[in-house]
C-alpha cells in the first residue's frame, strides 16, 4: 500500500496551495506480483454473492479455484467478468472494466486489480503488468468509481502528474498545479485525493 507523505494542502477560497517543499523520496516499494501457485483465500461470484473459501490462482483475465471438490489440476476457471471480488491473504481484489493501459495497443475489457484504499470519492487500486524478461514489471495505480476506471496513473512522475491532472480537471486550481509543479510525486496521491474530496464536498458540489 502506498505510504502517506505530508503534502501540506491548504484549502483557500480560490483552491488549494500545495506545499512547495519536496516530499522525501521513498525506497522502491515491494511489487505484489500475481502468485505462481494456488494460495488460500476466498472468492465471490456475481451470480453467487456469498463468499466461499478456496485456494486461488489468478492471471489478467481468469480466476482459478481449487476447493474441496476440485484439486488444483482440475480447478474451476472463471473469466474476470463473472467474478465480483476475491481475497488472498490480506489483499482484496476487484474487477474493473474498459481499461486503457498506457503503451497498450488495445483496451482491456476486464482486469483484476488489488484494492489499496478509498479517498476523494475514488477506489484506488493497483495493477501490475508483468513485462517480458529482463524488463521489470510496471506498476500502475488506477482510480475507479463503481467498477469503471477514471484514470490510469503511471509510475513516472511526469506522466503521473499529467494523468491525475486530467482526472481531476473539474478542480481547476489543483489540476493546474499538478501540471506545473514538478515537486509533486506519486507518493502524495492520498493527500491530493483528500484535497479533491474536500473541494468536491463544498465548492465542487452543484
Amino acid at each position: 500500500m502506498l505510504k502517506h507523505y505530508s503534502l501540506g494542502v491548504l484549502l483557500l477560497a480560490a483552491g488549494p496551495a500545495v506545499a512547495q517543499t519536496p516530499a522525501p523520496v521513498p525506497a522502491a516499494p515491494a511489487v505484489h506480483l500475481p502468485p505462481t501457485s494456488f494460495k488460500g483465500g476466498a472468492y465471490q461470484l456475481k451470480a453467487h454473492p456469498d463468499w466461499k473459501r478456496a485456494k486461488l490462482l489468478y492471471d489478467d483475465q481468469t480466476l482459478s479455484v481449487s476447493d474441496a471438490d476440485h484439486k488444483p489440476q482440475y480447478a474451476l476457471v472463471y473469466p474476470a467478468d463473472s467474478v465480483r471480488a476475491f481475497a488472498i491473504g490480506r489483499d482484496t481484489f476487484s474487477v474493473v472494466h474498459d481499461v486503457d493501459m498506457p503503451r497498450s495497443v488495445q483496451r482491456r475489457r476486464n482486469l483484476f486489480v488489488r484494492n489499496l484504499y478509498r479517498r476523494g470519492g475514488f477506489q484506488v487500486a493497483e495493477y501490475v503488468s508483468v513485462m517480458p524478461s529482463p524488463q521489470p514489471p510496471m506498476v500502475y495505480t488506477l482510480l475507479a468509481q463503481d467498477g469503471q476506471v477514471r484514470a490510469v496513473l503511471p509510475p513516472n512522475n511526469v506522466q503521473f502528474r499529467l494523468a491525475l491532472a486530467k482526472a481531476l480537471l473539474d478542480y481547476t486550481a489543483l489540476s493546474q498545479q499538478l501540471e506545473l509543479d514538478p515537486k509533486i510525486i506519486p507518493e502524495q496521491l492520498p493527500e491530493l485525493l483528500a484535497a479533491y474530496g474536500r473541494w468536491k464536498a463544498t465548492s465542487g458540489s452543484k
